[in-house]
């Protein structure tokens, strides 16, 4: 299940539903929004529960997906919380979002195609993509491969999923790994070549 922002989505549905019943909600029994609680669509049924409070963004999962929704698209009655979308039709929506990103992001990744972090600081280039692999030229000249869940794109382009600070830290860890596994296979290689060089003891 993927984590999708369909806030644009949800713009274009009408909240009217949930305006209307939430105009009949005594204010002293309204609800608020809280990790475990469980939200409503228009037709009473249950439509998710919220898994994660960000900010501005409540995290729903509807058991199939994860939707990230403004906190404005909730409103409340004597049910509980509110949205003006069915469980059926959330679903639709986030499947709906999740296939125009992938295109997007098909359509970006290309040779040369650079890539920003998500600060808006350029990390490097795509040097060629293999399957869900991309390995990318970075600006300090070395070269690594990502897989394309770390990646996003949008109106500006190929992004991050992650700051540049964070991206530079999981680099060095990465490549920290890689040069001391490597150490460690040589040094276990040439113990092994020694052992196997060995005369028998007598």
């Amino acid at each position: 299940m993927k984590k999708t922002l369909i806030a644009a989505i949800l713009a274009g549905a009408s909240l009217s539903p949930v305006a209307a019943l939430a105009q009949g909600a005594p204010a002293a029994a309204a609800p608020t929004p809280a990790v475990g609680a469980k939200v409503f669509g228009p037709d009473g049924a249950e439509a998710g529960t919220i898994e994660k409070i960000e900010g501005g963004n409540i995290v729903v999962n509807t058991g199939t997906h994860r939707a990230t929704l403004p906190a404005a698209a909730f409103g409340n009655n004597e049910t509980g919380l509110l949205i003006s979308m069915t469980k059926a039709q959330l679903d639709a929506a986030v499947s709906a979002a999740e296939a125009q990103a992938s295109a997007s992001m098909d359509s970006a990744l290309v040779a040369d195609a650079p890539i920003k972090s998500s600060d808006g600081v350029l990390v490097g280039s795509i040097q060629k993509v293999e399957g869900d692999n991309v390995t990318v030229n970075l600006a300090e000249g070395n070269a690594i491969t990502l897989k394309k869940e770390f990646l996003m794109a949008d109106a500006s382009g190929l992004k991050l999923k992650m700051s540049d600070a964070d991206f530079k830290s999981a680099v060095a860890a990465a490549t920290g790994s890689a040069s001391a596994q490597a150490d460690a296979n040589a040094k276990g290689g040439s113990g092994e070549e020694a052992a196997a060089t060995e005369p028998p003891g007598n």
